[in-house]
């Protein structure tokens, strides 16, 4: 399943917590490294996104809660799917649509 993570600053970290949440982020990242199709930070502001694709809704929650700076960031997670099998739905979609209306 695949997911788009995104977070945003949403509480202040305190200064002298930072470099460890910083180094707890490294070591979260290699852990998940296999996980993550797609890594990004915010260009010249805070936050950052990714798409991580897990087996379940268990494995993401997992991944989120050891994360750092979770309790910190407004975090939200959106199912994402190929593009071009979605389109191929709505085209589905559409033909399934035009015969019925006959």
């Amino acid at each position: 399943m695949r997911m788009l993570v995104m977070a945003n600053p949403q509480f202040p970290v305190p200064q002298e917590q930072f470099p460890a949440l910083v180094q707890g982020f490294t070591a979260w990242r290699e852990k998940y490294r296999s996980k993550m199709e797609s890594f990004y930070f915010f260009a010249g502001s805070g936050g950052g996104f990714g798409v991580v694709n897990v087996a379940s809704e268990a494995e993401l929650n997992q991944l989120m809660l050891e994360w750092p700076f979770s309790f910190y960031s407004d975090v939200q997670c959106r199912p994402v799917l190929d593009g071009d099998v979605a389109l191929g739905q709505w085209q589905a979609l559409i033909q399934s649509m035009a015969g019925g209306a006959r």
